[in-house]
């Protein structure tokens, strides 16, 4: 069954077709699956049409708690959101647009969302086996990265699809840092955080790409001088962290930086103008530091060579098993007292 949070009809969703059974659930601000919901088979939309952005974000964390490990995904009939991206960065699976709504859905089409889903799924939960992940480091054929100076942002094109490394950050503390510290101090919190990690990675080159309420991503060169010098800003900012809550940020409670690091290609955009960029790569950089990255310590995927870490440093870190079909790395914790 496919269960639709919304107020409009099957038609207008492009799902009126006979051989699609689906169940339209009208309220899509609270969302709330019925009883006889199967978490295994079952698929779960949410139409954002007419959702104002505070409507929109508790409707899709009600959704996430429903569907926890499960499937679900949103329908954009009217093409109301500019970064359709950040869904599957939030955890959404499928992102149904007006394109294909206007063609009109069918049953294959719907069916490939939830197996593109179960496939990752499996491959994530039969790998877990930490040896195989310390192994497959040693085993992984050499990643050849460009040689030279980099030549700056502008020397890629819109469009131009390249490798790049992905730099994931996010602030947490015990309990959110936005509920923890109130709407105005959160606001002014998070400018100022944006100049502190734009200065930090500077030596990296890292362009601030994309964000959210919660999390930045940044893009490096593809180079092994620019990753290493994002690896050392990112240890520098985890040990940092706790003055840079209070002296910096003005937080009166102690905060952890969770950085996550991932090597793969996607299309470049400029800043702002990613709404269209859904890339494999860019869905798993966060989903790694959303879903197993850790607070206070890096995080990086195999794909990232061992050449592009700085040298000394590459026993800081420990075979961390596997997600989504990817061996990972976490660095030793740190122990604040």
């Amino acid at each position: 069954m496919i269960y639709v949070f919304s107020a409009q009809k099957p038609a207008s969703l492009g799902m009126e077709n006979k051989t699609i059974k689906v169940e339209i659930i009208k309220n899509p601000k609270l969302p709330k699956v019925p009883s006889d919901y199967n978490e295994a088979e079952d698929q779960v939309y949410l139409d954002i049409t007419g959702l104002k952005p505070e409507e929109l974000k508790k409707a899709v964390n009600s959704i996430k708690k429903i569907c926890k490990d499960s499937f679900w995904g949103i329908i954009d009939p009217k093409g109301a959101s500019s970064d359709p991206a950040s869904f599957f960065f939030m955890g959404a699976s499928d992102y149904i647009g007006p394109g294909l709504v206007k063609k009109g859905l069918d049953k294959k089409r719907l069916a490939q969302g939830l197996s593109m889903y179960n496939t990752l799924d499996k491959i994530s939960a039969g790998q877990k086996d930490h040896s195989k992940a310390a192994d497959s480091r040693a085993d992984k054929k050499h990643i050849k990265l460009p040689a030279g100076k980099f030549e700056g942002w502008k020397s890629f094109n819109a469009g131009t699809t390249s490798n790049f490394f992905m730099l994931y950050v996010s602030l947490s503390g015990k309990s959110s840092v936005h509920t923890s510290a109130g709407e105005n101090v959160f606001t002014q919190a998070k400018g100022k955080l944006r100049n502190i990690l734009q200065n930090y990675f500077n030596d990296a080159d890292a362009l601030l790409w994309m964000e959210t309420e919660n999390n930045i991503l940044f893009l490096v060169p593809p180079r092994a001088v620019n990753c290493r010098a994002a690896v050392e800003a990112s240890l520098k900012l985890i040990l940092n962290s706790r003055l840079i809550g209070c002296e910096n940020l003005g937080l009166m409670f102690p905060v952890d930086f969770t950085c996550a690091l991932h090597y793969g290609r996607t299309a470049f955009q400029k800043p702002g103008k990613t709404g269209a960029v859904i890339a494999e790569s860019v869905n798993y950089i966060f989903h790694l530091g959303a879903k197993k990255a850790e607070p206070g310590r890096l995080t990086i995927s195999d794909e990232v060579p061992e050449e592009a870490l700085p040298d000394g440093l590459i026993d800081l870190f420990n075979p961390a098993g596997v997600f989504e079909g990817i061996p990972i790395h976490h660095t030793k914790r740190f122990l604040f007292k």
